[in-house]
């Protein structure tokens, strides 16, 4: 769950960004104020200079030359609020401001991470998602299962549901997904004919999982092999430019959607199994959806992918018609 290293060094230097921002903005803060009222410099300097004094007292052996310290220095700090506002400023103008008060802009509070770091992981993990946007109207809070009939003239005899009965049922497969995604190794594939909501499904799972921070990494199979394709045949005057597949391996959940629609060869079914499989091997979920049936992903795939997709892939088939026309 945690984040890449290229995603943790953006954003502790986004934090290292605000510190110096506050520090910056504070020293000049500072300067302006000690032009215009030098008796505001007096009283910081008396505070500083006491404090060193009781500091080189204490280390020299005197015990007592911290006591009353924290007394002596409210009294000069609350006369210089005062005089601060007297002059026109906000009482605490010459202390840091934080974008976050909480952690002073550290992003830990007693080393666990702030609320505002968290919200920074997530926030981050949904830009490089390729999902950003996308969730904001496909989630399970706009799931319309009013689009699927319970017309029992509707209801498929392979199955024995009705299309409200089997999406009803897909959700309840995918929210048990993500309910035991950390402790249950488990895949999916989703398929279907167009436009019965896979898509939408994947998107669901996605935000879901992506809002308690797991890293969700979202591609359509034409753009996937197109990335696979880039990163294998790229020459020397792109590399570096290209993007390894790294991430799809390493990210908490990859879903590839529309499997099917890419142009299939022996390069394809290669990178697919090596992906797949690379994921297997490291217990690192993947949803899949597809257009295509069960019989058709055999026959256009190798033995090897649907072999792998066969045993290891709880299998999830919607039905109904096409809810992008209704």
């Amino acid at each position: 769950m945690g984040l890449t290293n290229r995603q943790y060094d953006l954003l502790r230097h986004s934090y290292d960004i605000r510190t110096l921002q506050a520090k910056l903005e504070l020293e000049r803060r500072r300067e302006e104020v000690y032009a215009a009222h030098p008796d505001i410099k007096e009283i910081e300097e008396q505070i500083a200079s006491d404090s060193i004094k009781r500091a080189r007292l204490a280390i020299k052996g005197d015990k007592s030359a911290l006591d009353h310290i924290d007394e002596d220095n409210a009294a000069l700090k609350a006369r210089k609020e005062s005089l601060l506002v007297s002059y026109g400023y906000p009482a605490d103008h010459l202390l840091p401001h934080y974008v976050c008060p909480l952690c002073h802009d550290t992003g830990f509070i007693d080393n666990v991470p702030c609320e505002c770091y968290k919200r920074a992981v997530s926030e981050m993990i949904y830009n490089d998602s390729n999902l950003s946007g996308i969730l904001k109207e496909q989630n399970f809070d706009n799931f319309d299962y009013d689009l699927y009939s319970s017309l029992e003239s509707e209801r498929d005899p392979n199955i024995g549901m009705t299309p409200r009965e089997n999406i009803e049922r897909a959700v309840e497969i995918s929210k048990d997904f993500i309910a035991s995604f950390d402790t249950d190794f488990r895949n999916l594939l989703i398929y279907g004919n167009t436009g019965v909501g896979k898509t939408f499904l994947c998107s669901c799972i996605a935000k879901e999982l992506l809002d308690s921070s797991h890293i969700v990494v979202y591609y359509t199979a034409y753009k996937f092999f197109k990335l696979l394709e880039k990163d294998k045949f790229q020459n020397d005057d792109t590399e570096g430019d290209v993007p390894g597949p790294e991430f799809l391996i390493d990210c908490d959940l990859f879903i590839l959607d529309d499997l099917g629609t890419e142009l299939t060869n022996s390069f394809t079914n290669s990178a697919l199994y090596s992906v797949l499989n690379e994921r297997e091997l490291k217990k690192h979920p993947t949803v899949i959806s597809t257009n295509l049936s069960l019989a058709d992903l055999n026959s256009r795939y190798s033995e090897r992918v649907f072999s792998r997709l066969n045993k290891d892939y709880t299998f999830i088939k919607i039905i109904g018609r096409d809810i992008r026309c209704l």
